[in-house]
């Protein structure tokens, strides 16, 4: 996840981090939550404590525990679909520290300032969720076969 973040990360929103935590949550359960804040760690260390820390502390813990509560559908266009939703509502559930700190108009600012992000995150993580789920699939149960 942390090497897929950094190498994409000139992409502006584009990343294929919540596509291997829909794969990992499928396959490991609420044990992909070991490897989210695995991630997040790496991230910390690597550019620092800041707002985004505390987001991803929470954001990515929602896609896990969504596709948690769905991993037993083996579906391309459904794990497709709900990574485009969750990429289009990112900026929205990274708002919440701003809603609480400046009250609705620093949320909505927040909102609204990213929401462009928001439309490039879910048409990225549709495509490539699309794109890649069956391979990547097919590449981590042939990885777990032979572990």
């Amino acid at each position: 996840m942390y090497i897929s973040q950094v190498i994409m990360s000139s992409l502006p929103n584009i990343e294929i981090v919540s596509l291997l935590i829909i794969l990992t949550t499928r396959k490991f359960g609420l044990k992909a939550f070991y490897a989210v804040y695995t991630f997040v760690g790496c991230e910390i260390l690597t550019y620092g404590l800041s707002e985004w820390a505390v987001n991803y502390l929470y954001v990515w813990a929602v896609l896990c525990l969504s596709i948690f509560f769905i991993r037993k559908i083996d579906s391309a266009a459904v794990y497709s679909l709900v990574a485009a939703i969750y990429g289009l509502l990112f900026g929205t559930l990274c708002s919440i520290p701003s809603f609480l700190i400046g009250g609705v108009s620093l949320g909505l600012a927040y909102i609204i300032s990213g929401f462009w992000y928001d439309i490039l995150h879910c048409i990225g993580n549709l495509i490539l969720t699309a794109v890649l789920y069956r391979p990547l699939t097919k590449a981590l149960d042939r990885a777990l076969k032979t572990a």
